[in-house]
């Protein structure tokens, strides 16, 4: 394997080699910021080994798996609740955005305790496993999985929507997701029929579009026949996409069909209507998945068997979603 040098370091980061040195040996002319990036990205390539940082404070690592556009926000709050909540702990907490499991590797040789956030690949959730090292997990596992997790309660949140909207008299909602392959949003789908079951006279169908776009999705089943008079989004993002659509078809957003999101992030707040949806306790995960991290590493020989924390998000009510008169149809 071809020894990490300085320069590889520089490279990776876009900076002098000169600032990965002063970075490195913890001498000024290099910001606060240009420090942490380099130490993350040295322990990364393996440049920082565990006999390197042993005299250092315990460190904690935050592993995201790459770039999420989606859920960029949510990420951030949880990054900041964690760094809150470390705050005077004594543990020092490194960032990192990785997707390969040889740098996760080298990122928890050199850990006290890993936090991994977002759908990480089974490669590298292997080479965690086999460290031993404490681990959370911010986001959906498998089931059964043997690992600590965080989430947000999204089956519950689902269900929250689907009794809502029905107290909204709707009885025909849409759900409105891509590939059926997050099982966060899966949960709310299921969430949302559960709601449903006990009413005779209503019903979940799936809006759900990948190539073809929302407009394709929601055309073909206007097509069909029987229209949705609600939509449930399974992210703002998304939610919002959705509405301008139904405003350039000709739709009124909530008087002809209602809209609710997922998430409560800056987008529901910067469109008109402003957006109904779920918000997320992103920063109270962050604290709590620290709090389960830190208890791991001090609990010594008597370990209980990994736990799920599910912190319960709240409905916010906006302009998005309006009362359906009996009888009405779209």
């Amino acid at each position: 394997m071809k020894k990490v040098t300085l320069q590889d370091i520089a490279d990776n980061l876009g900076v002098s080699k000169f600032a990965v040195s002063r970075a490195l040996a913890g001498k000024g002319g290099v910001s606060a910021e240009t420090r942490d990036r380099v130490n993350g990205k040295a322990v990364e390539l393996g440049y920082l080994r565990a006999v390197d940082t042993a005299a250092k404070r315990p460190a904690i690592h935050i592993v995201f798996n790459d770039h999420d556009p989606v859920n960029s926000e949510l990420w951030m709050q949880m990054q900041n609740g964690i760094q809150t909540e470390a705050s005077g702990s004594g543990y020092e907490v490194q960032i990192h955005w990785t997707r390969q499991a040889e740098q996760v590797g080298n990122i928890v040789g050199v850990s006290s305790g890993i936090v991994l956030v977002g759908q990480h690949e089974p490669e590298t959730l292997d080479t965690v496993r086999r460290s031993g090292k404490p681990v959370v997990r911010l986001g959906w596992v498998q089931p059964l999985e043997p690992v600590d997790q965080v989430a947000g309660a999204d089956h519950e949140a689902g269900n929250a929507i689907g009794q809502y909207l029905l107290a909204k008299g709707h009885r025909r909602i849409g759900f409105v997701h891509g590939a059926r392959v997050l099982r966060g949003r899966m949960e709310r789908l299921f969430g949302l029929r559960e709601a449903l079951l006990p009413q005779d006279d209503a019903s979940v169908c799936e809006v759900q579009y990948e190539d073809e776009g929302f407009t394709g999705a929601f055309l073909a089943l206007k097509a069909e026949g029987e229209m949705p008079t609600a939509l449930f989004c399974s992210h703002d993002g998304l939610g919002v996409h959705v509405i301008s659509e139904l405003h350039r078809m000709g739709y009124r957003v909530p008087e002809d069909i209602s809209v609710v999101g997922y998430g409560d992030f800056a987008a529901a707040r910067q469109i008109s209507p402003m957006l109904t949806t779920v918000r997320l306790p992103g920063a109270d995960m962050g604290a709590a998945a620290f709090r389960l991290l830190v208890e791991r590493i001090n609990s010594g020989k008597h370990q209980l068997p990994p736990q799920r924390v599910m912190l319960v998000p709240e409905l916010v009510e906006r302009a998005s979603v309006a009362t359906r008169p009996s009888g009405a149809q779209l």
